[in-house]
């Protein structure tokens, strides 16, 4: 269970209460819908109501509107949802990535080559402003991938560069420039890290196949600098970690390799017991290949559930 009086929560002994009477008093429908973000497929208020009332979504994600039809969707979705809902954008460039008229600022490899964490927070502090008027909440951003592969092209243009140190520092700043602006919450991406694999996750598998204190000196040592400076949210990528996998579990077989998003021994021995993540989880696009290519949907999701 997470410490909901630790960081990156930090609520009173009032808030808890609010909290534990709140899921007490939820059904089991309910707390299954909690789990799910949704990608709307329309606009219109009936359709909104159904989804917020049918299905009691935890979450949506924006789509790529004028700022004004995404407030106008976010403040229906709202005034449906029993539970405040989340509603996340990706800003990963601006604001952008909030709404189709929002302010780019510049792609994240453009910023670190500057060398200048000035400039991540700004974007951040853009972001961060945007989001909040649309009615969003949530950043699916910064991207903390390292690039050490110049063919992958999934990530080459939106990450910061090669440098952990680089990436570390620029991805703080960002966070700390969206964390500017009250109630937007930051979901870094794509634990347990990107930018080896030539493939992309969308439509292939994807690998990082960095051993457990390589991994800790690159990419753990970015995530924790996110983490000890209260990141709300991570967000899973369909990445396998074969080399690290061996070495906890000597003797797997390949086929029994899974993406980190179905792995119990990546998401919570790696992410929760190892690095001590205590915020929000949320697995990449659950329609995405690297995913999907595994097993039926109906096996999928307990699994990435239970991971």
């Amino acid at each position: 269970m997470v410490n909901l009086k630790a960081k990156p929560y930090n609520l009173s002994e009032e808030d808890i209460k609010w909290v534990e009477e709140t899921i007490a008093n939820m059904t089991d429908e309910e707390k299954v819908g909690q789990l799910f973000w949704q990608l709307t497929g329309g606009i219109t208020e009936d359709y909104l109501k159904e989804l917020m009332e049918k299905y009691h979504l935890g979450g949506c994600r924006y789509n790529g509107m004028p700022g004004q039809m995404v407030l106008n969707q976010n403040r229906i979705l709202q005034k449906y949802a029993k539970i405040p809902t989340f509603i996340a954008c990706n800003p990963e460039q601006g604001g952008n990535g909030v709404c189709s008229d929002g302010t780019f600022v510049s792609s994240q490899v453009k910023i670190g080559a500057t060398g200048k964490t000035d400039y991540a927070y700004k974007m951040g502090q853009i972001s961060g402003a945007q989001i909040k008027a649309t009615g969003c909440n949530m950043a699916f951003a910064p991207v903390v991938d390292i690039t050490y592969n110049h063919e992958c092209e999934e990530v080459l243009f939106r990450a910061y560069g090669n440098n952990p140190d680089l990436v570390a520092d620029m991805g703080k700043a960002y966070m700390d420039g969206l964390h500017s602006t009250d109630g937007v919450f930051c979901c870094a991406k794509h634990f347990p890290g990107n930018g080896q694999d030539y493939r992309d996750a969308h439509i292939s598998n994807n690998v990082n196949h960095f051993a457990h204190d390589k991994w800790m000196a690159t990419y753990g040592k970015v995530y924790k600098n996110l983490i000890d400076n209260g990141l709300d949210a991570i967000m899973g990528g369909h990445i396998m970690m074969p080399t690290y996998m061996r070495e906890i579990k000597p003797g797997i077989k390949d086929e029994e390799m899974l993406p980190a998003t179905l792995c119990k021994e990546i998401m919570t021995g790696l992410l929760r017991d190892k690095l001590g993540f205590n915020g929000m989880v949320v697995t990449d696009a659950s329609h995405m290949v690297g995913m999907t290519n595994r097993m039926t949907r109906k096996e999928m999701l307990p699994l990435a559930i239970n991971a």
